[in-house]
């Protein structure tokens, strides 16, 4: 879909880039600005923000009716302490990620993941922060940047559901794991239903928690 949005559309954005070791990394910031041929944004000022630039970046755009994401490129690095603004060349188009609707909540539950490792299957164990019937943020051991198209395994309740899935971010967490982030590119219609039920009954027991 093509390009058209505004500074109010926009409640944030992230930009996934890599850092002057070559790994990725993401960080969050505001619209400042929109025109034809730029997009300026600005964050907090952090010391350890090594960014290189010009580099190929992907933003996402997190707006009220839901995540659009698209690739772009980082033109230019302004330090203005407290802040950073970031230069991007404004995209052509970009693709509608997630629709709101399908809520994520914080669960910790198994998962597998299975890339392919030359001609071998490899399965990496993790778990899982949180879930929607979109898809799923999991932290892993290993890293495994060259893999895009994966199939997932998660563990819900003695239930077992396997998901065609494409990552769509990645970083080296804080304690040194590896997050992950996935939409779910084929999954059947009972599925999405049973984890859509997990996640409403999941946040129904953190707010009833939240009373007490």
């Amino acid at each position: 879909m093509r390009f058209n949005f505004k500074v109010e559309d926009i409640k944030y954005v992230k930009i996934l880039y890599k850092d002057h070791t070559d790994t990725p990394a993401t960080v969050k910031g505001g619209i400042k600005r929109i025109s034809e041929r730029e997009i300026l944004v600005c964050t907090k000022f952090i010391e350890e923000l090594l960014l290189i630039n010009p580099q190929e970046v992907v933003i996402s755009f997190i707006c009220s009716d839901g995540l659009y994401r698209t690739k772009t490129f980082l033109k230019s690095i302004e330090n203005a302490e407290p802040y950073i603004l970031l230069v991007l060349q404004t995209p052509q188009g970009m693709e509608y990620e997630q629709n709101r609707e399908y809520f994520r909540v914080s669960v910790e539950y198994d998962c597998t993941c299975e890339i392919k490792d030359n001609e071998n299957i490899k399965e990496l164990n993790g778990k899982t922060i949180d879930l929607s019937a979109n898809g799923i943020c999991a932290k892993f051991s290993t890293p495994f940047l060259s893999a895009s198209e994966v199939n997932l395994k998660l563990y819900i309740e003695n239930r077992v559901i396997e998901l065609a899935s494409r990552i769509v971010r990645n970083e080296i967490a804080e304690d040194n794991t590896f997050k992950a982030s996935f939409a779910f590119t084929k999954v059947l219609d009972s599925d999405r239903d049973f984890i859509s039920q997990i996640c409403i009954k999941k946040q129904l027991e953190q707010k009833r928690n939240s009373l007490y």
